[in-house]
């Protein structure tokens, strides 16, 4: 057995011991249900708050990487723009790029701070970016799109292996 299905067999093996734990069958069944829906909230933040971002020094047109770890973390982070009574339903993940510069600055602070890491990435014209939830989705959207147009590019035989149906 391989390391992958090595893993796959033991997560699973935990995951029934621990809802074997919980007293009844709805019980069991909720609890499965709550935590593969908040896992999937979290996964839905972090994938607009990075998958479009460059991560890369590889971009000839874009602003460079600088090498340092605020640069690298102000590029790399989109922030996703919502009002305040949606705070809690985001619990300050929104608010990536001043959650990867400063990741022990409490979330009850985000919100306060945001003008001040705008106004010193301004300053220092780092292009720090704050996007609408369809903004931020639609974003991905397009990073996803020209990366597969990269790929068929780059190699036919990926791009149809990657395409392929059956």
């Amino acid at each position: 057995l391989g390391p992958s299905l090595m893993a796959f067999i033991g997560f699973f093996s935990w995951l029934a011991v621990l809802v074997s734990c919980i007293p009844s069958w709805p019980e069991r069944i909720a609890f499965v249900f709550v935590s593969h829906a908040v896992a999937g909230l979290l996964n839905v933040q972090i994938t607009l708050s990075h998958f479009s971002r460059p991560i890369f020094d590889t971009n000839k047109e874009g602003p460079r990487f600088g090498g340092d770890f605020y640069s690298r973390n102000v590029l790399a982070s989109l922030d996703v723009a919502c009002p305040t009574y949606l705070d809690w339903f985001h619990g300050g993940l929104q608010f990536q790029t001043l959650h990867h510069c400063y990741p022990r600055l409490g979330r009850q602070h985000l919100r306060k701070t945001e003008p001040l890491i705008a106004s010193l990435c301004k300053k220092h014209s780092l292009p720090y970016t704050s996007k609408s939830f369809v903004e931020c989705n639609m974003e991905v959207f397009n990073t996803l799109k020209d990366a597969a147009r990269s790929a068929k590019k780059w190699s036919p035989l990926i791009y149809e292996s990657m395409c392929a149906q059956g």
